[in-house]
Parts: structure tokens; sequence; C-alpha cells
């Protein structure tokens, strides 16, 4: 999500060059996540460090998004019909651009969707998501009254219907090249409250708000 861009600090190293030398020295594991026959199958990548991010990620996709209703998930009912049957999901801790995911373009994919496409002779599109980022993200003022009932389920649940606002926007990017940036992110943020006011009135009967009115523009 281009638009969600963090300050970056000064760097004495190209971007990027650490963060593959530790791929390298750890390892990346594999994940292949299924949440129905009408949605794409989504190959995890990520550090073998990272189990417990996979197994949030994986909860979120294959229960957390089907659970939802449909009032909810309408918007992208046309979405997955538009993806290929595989898409390859390279999960990070951050970006070093500050950005909480990307799509990547035809031509543009890493050596392993690449791979896996001249394997099955099917088109493999691929995404990124910088799950850390994800994490601390905020897209709009806390409800405290909603994060006080929801205790520390507040932040289990915001990181659930976060990563599947992210995850969506990113799958729309590659399934709609021609839809403009701005028009995603209005479905993505729309996605995020909705969603989490039915995941906290789910778990504490409390709904997901602003925590005052709204700035006029």
């Amino acid at each position: 999500m281009r638009s969600m861009r963090r300050a970056a600090p000064k760097r004495l190293h190209p971007p990027g060059l650490l963060e593959r030398l530790l791929d390298r020295v750890r390892g990346r594991t594999q994940r292949l996540i299924r949440a129905g026959d009408d949605m794409p199958l989504l190959l995890l990548s990520f550090p073998s460090n990272a189990d417990s991010a996979g197994d949030e990620i994986e909860a979120a996709y294959s229960h957390a998004l089907r659970s939802l209703n449909p009032e909810t998930r309408n918007p992208y009912a046309a979405l997955f019909a538009a993806l290929p049957a595989l898409v390859v999901v390279i999960l990070r801790p951050r970006n070093v651009c500050g950005c909480l995911g990307h799509h990547h373009p035809r031509g543009t994919e890493s050596r392993l969707t690449r791979r896996l496409a001249a394997d099955i002779g099917r088109p493999v599109g691929e995404i990124d998501l910088a799950y850390e980022g994800i994490r601390e993200w905020r897209p709009q003022p806390l409800s405290r009254l909603a994060a006080g009932e929801a205790g520390g389920q507040f932040e289990a649940l915001h990181f659930q219907a976060a990563v599947l606002a992210v995850l969506l926007h990113e799958l729309e990017h590659l399934g709609f090249p021609e839809r403009s940036e701005q028009e995603i992110r209005n479905r993505s943020n729309a996605f995020y409250a909705a969603a989490m006011d039915e995941l906290l009135r789910g778990e504490t009967g409390a709904g997901y708000g602003m925590a005052s009115p709204a700035p006029r523009p």
C-alpha cells in the first residue's frame, strides 16, 4: 500500500541488501494455505524464525475472512475470479521503504514465483506484506471504549483486520491494475473499519468506532 509510508531513517547500505543477506543466513520457510475453492491459494514465504506471523496470517485468510458477514466481504466479490489460482506472498517484518505491502507487476516477481510459474505452466501472482509494520498500523483513531472492552484481545483482532485489509488491497492491485490507488485505498480502509467492528462485536459486544469526530477537511 504505497500510501501507508513511514519516514525512513538514513541508511548506510543499499535498500534491501542487509535484509537479503540475513535471509540467506537464516533461511526462509514456505507454507501453502487454502481458504476455499473460490479463493486463490496463498504460498507464504517468510523468515524461518517467523512461524508465529505465518500462523496469524493463515488464520486471518483461512478463517477470519470467511467468517465475516457477506456485507463486509461483498466489495471484494469479483476480486478472486480476477486473480491467478496461486499467489506468492513474501513476508518481511518491515519494508525498507516503509510501505505495508506491494503488488509485483508481471516481470518483477521473485525467482521463487518465476520458477513456480514455469513448473505448473500457469501464471502465478506475487505480493509482499510487512507484518510488523501492519501490526503497528493505525488507519483510524482507535475507539477507547472498544479497546478497553477488548483488553488484550484488541491487538490480535486489529492484526486480523489490518492484515486482511492490506492483503486485499495488494491483491486488488494485482487483479485490477487499471484501478487507481485512491479507489483501492478507500475500499480497503472501509473494509478494515467494517471488519474491526464485526470482530469486536463478536468478541466483546462493543463496536469499533472513532474515538472522536473526524476533523473537517
